[in-house]
């Protein structure tokens, strides 16, 4: 029989979570007591992988049989029953663990006093539970809610809440000493709670970024029996604001998923930083993510690695309010933008090189305004230039243009008749140079005539006629 329960779920090491914080903290070949181990899921790999020997406290008596399959022993009954005291009274523990456990229990200080008789000197208990002034609590609360869930930070099977510093009081009044803090994060709207930064009126997103300790989902410890025991000390929480990090989806030709995706946690500085992945086969678009929240970056670079060098990817989507070459603004908590390989070929080796201009909501939407501001101002102007230019066109250039029309056909005729009178012109001149031909044949011939004999033999005939002309 499987059993199916909403602690029913598989193990996984890739990404950060309370449980492979606590298993990074186990050594092999230890002996550990796991207080409510469910259907095994932890237990399994502490036995196979680490090779360990685990005894185990859980309630569930149908999960307990699963998690048996990989125990040493096994009490199911109620942990606040203290039966589990009894029969391994003898037994000495490397590691006792409480994954999720104590927010379970009336008295956790009380069972935790207990356990911590059955460790080794130099034994730890290493211990997970769910952070009460995580951001979407709070904003709940200044909204006048308080639901609780199915599983998750309010849990409707929780009867105990711990902060940060309540935890830390707990662990002093049980008399461990805290050798190393932990912690997962998860920004408000990615909860199982349903509120957003941007859920409470009069309340910039920006606070709740800043807010010291607001992101911690759950905590995660390493407590010892007295400071003699504790060899090294950590404290790896984040106090001022909650991890960034850089996310890459792959699409293999069905869409992107949340569960196709490699996740770096970044630093948030403006200096140039570079995150370089190796992409799954198969891989026909990459949607990058480059941080958790709102901000303004160059995006430098973002190329594939090919055997003939470098190749730029090219920028098919993004939800950025203004992107203009490598400059993008995103106002939203969850800014992406989506690529795809420049022409044949597949995804392998991803580079992308970033500087991060500013995170802060206030100053990102204030940019953002600026920008609009300036878009609408270019909208108008483009609109009223066009207007212009229509009544510049209506007004100015169409009548200039058939006042131009009508000098070049009036300049047109004009050339004609000049044509036509140089054409008069040249007959005109033809005709003169013929009449002066005649006139000098005419002239030669009469100064032969009256060069000749017979002009002058008639010369008194000629006289006799004018003087009869005369009569």
């Amino acid at each position: 029989m499987i059993v199916e329960s909403k602690y029913d779920f598989d193990l996984d090491l890739n990404n950060t979570n309370s449980l492979s914080l606590m298993i990074g903290q186990i050594r092999r070949g230890s002996a550990v007591l796991e207080f409510g181990p469910a259907n095994g899921r932890m237990t399994r790999y502490l036995k196979e992988a680490l090779n360990c020997r685990v005894y185990l406290v859980e309630i569930d008596e149908e999960a307990g049989k699963q998690a048996a399959k990989y125990g040493e022993d096994i009490v199911i009954d109620d942990a606040e029953t203290y039966s589990w005291y009894t029969r391994y009274e003898n037994v000495r523990f490397d590691y006792i663990t409480f994954a999720d456990v104590l927010e379970h229990l009336h008295d956790p200080e009380q069972l935790l006093k207990k356990a911590k008789n059955l460790l080794k000197q130099d034994g730890s208990i290493l211990l997970s539970v769910p952070n009460l002034a995580h951001n979407s609590v709070a904003i709940s609360l200044l909204n006048n809610e308080f639901e609780y869930t199915s599983t998750g930070l309010l849990d409707n099977t929780h009867i105990h809440f711990f902060t940060k510093n309540s935890l830390d009081h707990t662990m002093e009044r049980c008399g461990l000493i805290v050798a190393k803090r932990f912690a997962t994060y998860a920004p408000a709207g990615t909860t199982e709670i349903p509120v957003t930064n941007a859920s409470v009126a009069g309340i910039d997103e920006s606070y709740w970024k800043s807010r010291p300790l607001g992101e911690v989902y759950q905590y995660v410890y390493e407590a010892k029996k007295g400071f003699e025991f504790v060899t090294e000390t950590e404290n790896y929480l984040h106090a001022g604001t909650y991890p960034y990090y850089f996310q890459v989806f792959f699409d293999y030709g069905e869409g992107f998923s949340e569960e196709n995706n490699k996740t770096v946690q970044i630093a948030v500085h403006d200096e140039m930083q570079k995150v370089e992945l190796d992409v799954p086969k198969g891989v026909k678009a990459v949607r990058i993510d480059p941080l958790n929240g709102a901000c303004m970056l160059e995006l430098k670079t973002i190329c594939q690695q090919t055997e003939q060098g470098k190749k730029a990817l090219k920028l098919q989507y993004t939800n950025a309010c203004y992107q203009d070459e490598d400059k993008y603004i995103f106002t939203t908590e969850d800014p992406n933008a989506i690529f795809v390989v420049d022409g044949e070929g597949e995804f392998s080796h991803i580079t992308a090189e970033f500087r991060f201009v500013t995170i802060d909501a206030i100053k990102v939407k204030a940019i953002a305004q600026y920008f609009e501001s300036v878009r609408r101002e270019l909208v108008d102007y483009r609109k009223k230039m066009a207007e212009e230019k229509e009544r510049f066109i209506q007004e100015v250039y169409e009548p200039c243009r058939q006042e131009i029309a009508q000098i070049k056909e009036e300049n047109e005729q004009i050339k004609r008749q000049l044509y036509e009178m140089k054409a008069d012109t040249n007959r005109t001149r033809q005709q003169l140079q013929e009449s002066h031909l005649q006139i000098g044949e005419y002239a030669q011939t009469v100064d032969i005539l009256t060069g000749s004999t017979s002009w002058k033999v008639t010369r008194p005939i000629r006289k006799i006629g004018d003087l009869l002309k005369r009569i």
